[in-house]
């Protein structure tokens, strides 16, 4: 619970942060422009839908874990987390359903490429032929060398699902909806861990790793668990997309990026759930 909310947050002050480069760009005179404020913060609208889908669904699984603890309780108005686990299910439904803010992530991406404004079928070629000549290789053994290691996987795991798929079906993907979400989860779990990344990255560089000991565990609890949901993610889409001797070579594809030795997540888990216990509250 307290790495999603990690990341979940890390998120938000990221995005929170691209905005206020943006905006600084601005001159005071285009500021005071809501014509060209807004196309300003356009610029980052599948980060905003990202965090929209991560933040309501973080909110989600955090108050159904309150009722869960509270037990019968929870349902009770004396209770805070009655109200919270109530008001919280309209998060994934206004400002745009989570649904629709997935298919914005991916359809955003797939038209500039269509469009030739990315070169994502190009770079999708160029890993192709990259994994046939990959070799196996370990992360150094610094803080978060594993998590950049699991980073740098995702987005090519990222880039051969979208590629395959846009070069499968072309104009007619708006119509595979299944693996269009796929791709949009593959994202959200590359943006959400690699904001935690930078985020403790940058904290460890400025006070050291012992000063932030529960960052990185937080770090290294989300890292590991959003990897192996991205593994999953992209092996049913692959299932979906190909089939027969190409399904065989792209599934051997995945098994090169998705191999790496594990940390032990439930030791993780109890380590920060002890100095929790301990602070009686969520800390970083």
């Amino acid at each position: 619970m307290s790495a999603k909310l990690y990341a979940m947050e890390s998120a938000v002050y990221r995005t929170v942060g691209l905005f206020e480069q943006r905006m600084g760009l601005l001159s005071d005179e285009e500021q005071k422009n809501g014509k060209q404020i807004a196309q300003s913060i356009a610029e980052y609208a599948i980060e905003c839908s990202l965090c929209k889908v991560l933040g309501s669904e973080t909110l989600d699984y955090v108050v159904d874990e309150g009722v869960q603890i509270h037990g019968g309780y929870g349902f009770m108005q004396e209770y805070e987390v009655e109200r919270a686990y109530r008001d919280s299910r309209i998060n994934r439904i206004f400002e745009g359903t989570n649904e629709i803010n997935r298919l914005l992530v991916p359809g955003t991406f797939l038209k500039k490429a269509m469009k030739g404004e990315l070169p994502l079928l190009q770079k999708a070629q160029t890993l192709q032929e990259e994994l046939m000549m990959m070799m196996p290789e370990e992360p150094g053994n610094q803080p978060l060398d594993q998590e950049k290691y699991l980073l740098a996987h995702a987005k090519k795991i990222a880039l051969m699902v979208a590629g395959m798929a846009a070069m499968k079906y072309g104009k007619a993907l708006d119509k595979e909806q299944e693996i269009l979400v796929n791709i949009a989860d593959i994202v959200n779990e590359i943006f959400a861990a690699e904001s935690a990344v930078l985020r403790t990255e940058k904290a460890i560089a400025a006070t050291g790793a012992e000063k932030n000991a529960q960052k990185l565990v937080y770090t290294q609890i989300f890292t590991q668990e959003a990897f192996l949901k991205i593994e999953a993610h992209a092996k049913e889409s692959l299932i979906a997309m190909e089939e027969g001797d190409s399904l065989r070579m792209s599934l051997s594809a995945l098994r090169k990026l998705t191999r790496f030795t594990p940390i032990n997540v439930i030791a993780k888990k109890r380590e920060v759930a002890k100095r929790i216990f301990e602070a009686e509250k969520y800390i970083v």
